[in-house]
């Protein structure tokens, strides 16, 4: 049996970390081009598509309860882990999108 279980991200009205970071880095930058930066940053993101957001998980048709219970929270860690590298991930390219941009100008 295989099912894909989605994780949503909960939408969160307030900054995170990680928005502090991305406005920090791009506070020095033109608000146009601050924008195509952002946009840029989205692209990139968008380009992992489901391997962030979607699990394909096989469980014995005979499995009880608790193994589905373990092998959920297992995926639930893995989620988490893989939420992180996103954010490292957007870390270090908003770092980069800086840095090409002031060496254009």
């Amino acid at each position: 049996m295989s099912e894909i279980i989605p994780f949503p991200v909960p939408n969160k009205q307030q900054k995170s970390d990680l928005d502090a970071l991305i406005d920090e880095a791009l506070k020095a930058i033109p608000r146009q081009d601050r924008e195509k930066l952002r946009f840029e940053l989205i692209k990139t993101i968008d380009g992992y598509d489901a391997f962030f957001s979607e699990w394909s998980l096989s469980l014995p048709a005979d499995s009880n309860e608790t193994l589905r219970k373990q092998i959920y929270d297992i995926a639930h860690q893995e989620h988490d882990r893989k939420i992180q590298m996103l954010k490292d991930i957007m870390r270090l390219k908003i770092k980069v999108l800086v840095a090409e941009y002031q060496q254009r100008k």
